[in-house]
């Protein structure tokens, strides 16, 4: 088994825990990726398909079009959540040069297992395009279509402060605790608690807050601090152990919130599983296993 996945624990039962996000590669297939999640008691995971990154810097696998866009594309993800729908979901990355959006995000909502749209902000030119519209098409689907949009970007709390209550029906999932690296970013972020319609994916944490002081004793306290902001019905878990720059194993950043004894077990419910239920409207069937056997 990869080193990012740990060695195997034994398992802890009893809890529907849900990673809100885990990429899928040609690194960490789905069949690595079951085994790790019978170990530690994972029920589903949500996937975002990525191999890495073209000539051009555009994340592989993808379509490219004569005009410089690219549609990034998702098809070992989609065969996981066909095949099993109760473990996999995955979120589709979404582009807003795309020649076909009007097209495609119709048939995102209608395909097996995809769930959210994602939006990657990779630089300034992209974070002033989102807000001078040029994204709102998009957005506008997506509201329309009840697609939640995951979006990671710098700076999240003001990109997003103006952007948030014109689209009052869209769900947004605010990735990476906001992917930022003040303390006004952060503050940015916990502000946008305000609209209901916003949610906080907690994940890279040790990111967000390793130079705000100790580590552990920051991200301890900005987590309680997001808790007492967003309330627990609007804050999800998420590993992204593929991606892991800590070398944090999964049980590792799984046990910071599942043994942490400042949160009560209806908190860990919330964080671990049922606000990504809730926001992705993926429900968990009744007796179904852990079991990667098939």
């Amino acid at each position: 088994m990869s080193v990012i996945f740990g060695p195997r624990p034994v398992r802890r039962g009893g809890m529907d825990i849900v990673d809100a996000q885990l990429h899928l590669s040609l690194d960490a297939g789905a069949k690595e990726i079951a085994a790790a999640m019978d170990a530690l008691g994972i029920r589903s995971v949500m996937l975002d398909e990525l191999w890495g990154r073209n000539d051009n810097d555009q994340g592989t696998p993808c379509i490219q079009f004569q005009n410089g866009a690219y549609r990034p594309l998702s098809p070992y993800a989609q065969a996981a959540a066909i095949h099993d729908p109760q473990r996999y979901s995955f979120l589709q990355r979404v582009t807003p040069h795309d020649p076909d959006l009007r097209s495609l995000i119709p048939i995102l909502a209608s395909s097996p297992g995809c769930r959210s749209l994602r939006l990657v902000l990779r630089d300034r030119q992209q974070r002033q395009e989102l807000a001078a519209g040029a994204y709102d098409e998009m957005l506008g689907m997506a509201q329309a279509y009840s697609l939640p949009l995951s979006v990671l970007s710098k700076d999240s709390g003001s990109v997003m402060r103006n952007l948030v209550p014109r689209f009052p029906d869209l769900q947004f999932i605010i990735d990476h605790c906001g992917w930022g690296k003040t303390e006004a970013d952060w503050n940015a972020v916990l502000d946008l608690a305000r609209y209901p319609n916003t949610f906080l994916k907690w994940s890279h944490a040790h990111r967000a807050f390793g130079n705000f002081g100790e580590p552990r004793e920051c991200i301890q306290r900005e987590l309680l601090r997001a808790l007492d902001t967003y309330g627990v019905e609007r804050v999800l878990w998420a590993s992204d152990v593929t991606h892991e720059e800590t070398g944090a194993s999964w049980l590792q950043l799984l046990s910071f919130i599942q043994d942490n004894p400042a949160l009560s077990p209806g908190d860990k419910e919330w964080i671990l599983g049922r606000t990504a239920r809730r926001v992705f409207r993926w429900e968990a069937r009744a007796g179904s296993g852990f079991s990667s056997e098939r």
